[in-house]
This record gives C-alpha cells, structure tokens and sequence, in this order.
C-alpha cells in the first residue's frame, strides 16, 4: 500500500500542504518516481532528468490537484506524461556508457554495472512484449512500488482486477524470459 504522507489536518483535507510537507512529499515519492521512470528509458542521467521535470512540472501545477489526498495517483500521471511527451519528442536511443562518467565512490565496477544494464535490457524487451496497460501495471507495481489499489485509483480499475493483470502480466514475462534462456 501506497505510503500516506499526511498533510496538515487543520487546514482541512483539501488544503495546501506547507512548504514542509511538500519537502515531505518529495522525499516520499523521489525514489518511487525515479524507479517507474527507470523502467521506461534508458540511461540514469535520463531518468533522473525526466524524474527532475516531473517534480518541477507537479510544483509548478499543484492548483490543478483538486484533492491532496490523491497525491500520488497525480503525480504518477504527471510522471506518465513526461515520459510519453519525452518519447513524442525525441527518437529513443542507446544509453552512453554512463558508468564511467560516476564518481568511484559507491558505483559498481564496470563488469556489474554492464552486468546490471543487460540485465535491465533484457526485462525492458520482456516488458515490451505485454501490452500496454499490462506494461503500465508492471511499472507501477515493481518500478514504483505501489500496491494494487494506488494502481488501481491511477489506471481506473478495480484492485481485484489490478491483481488478475499483475498475476497474467508476471506469467507471460516469466515465459519470455525462459525463452530466452
């Protein structure tokens, strides 16, 4: 289940948050966002840019959100958006060998971290196979972390059936990647 991050109770439920708590907010979603976006392009430094645009694109439309308690549906769409703009704009690419443009402290040695962009390779091809909203579903749940009904209030389902698509999208993706074995 998605992690709530409360939003000042005196100014009522549909208020503002304070410039604390929308710190708050950005600490809380940081990591889920940029993962859901690792799982759609390729490079780090790309993921973390779009993931950059998300939140500036979020802060500077934040009127829009008609409920604070929503949050987090709105700011995956945002972070849907961005992506599917960022593709409708640019030809994908190969990503450079990011690697060795890191600081050593901390970063994996170049065998891991050719290990680790196969490896990534090889579940984004395996993603591509399902269909699109199986696709989404996969992203949300493994590269956001969200819980079936956060995925549900985003995509416009019921969690029962965010569950079956989770189950058939894992079955197919394990048959896809045995194959390739």
């Amino acid at each position: 289940m998605e992690k709530r991050v409360p939003v000042s109770q005196a100014k009522g439920p549909d208020a503002a948050p304070s410039a604390e708590e929308i710190a708050e907010l950005y600490r809380a979603y940081l990591p889920r966002i940029l993962n859901y976006i690792r799982l759609r392009v390729d490079g780090q430094s790309l993921a973390e840019d779009l993931t950059a645009a998300v939140f500036e694109r979020a802060l500077t439309r934040q009127h829009t959100l008609r409920k604070w308690e929503a949050f987090g549906a709105w700011l995956f769409r945002i972070a849907h958006n961005v992506v599917a703009g960022y593709y409708r704009q640019r030809r994908p690419t190969l990503p450079l060998d990011w690697v060795a443009n890191q600081a050593a402290e901390g970063v994996p040695s170049p065998e891991e971290a050719a290990v680790r962009s196969e490896e990534l390779g090889r579940l984004r091809a395996a993603i591509a196979t399902l269909p699109e909203r199986e696709q989404e579903i996969v992203r949300l749940k493994f590269g956001a972390g969200l819980g079936n009904q956060d995925i549900a209030q985003i995509m416009g389902l019921k969690p029962g059936h965010v569950a079956v698509l989770v189950f058939r999208a894992l079955q197919k993706l394990r048959a896809e990647l045995d194959a390739e074995e």
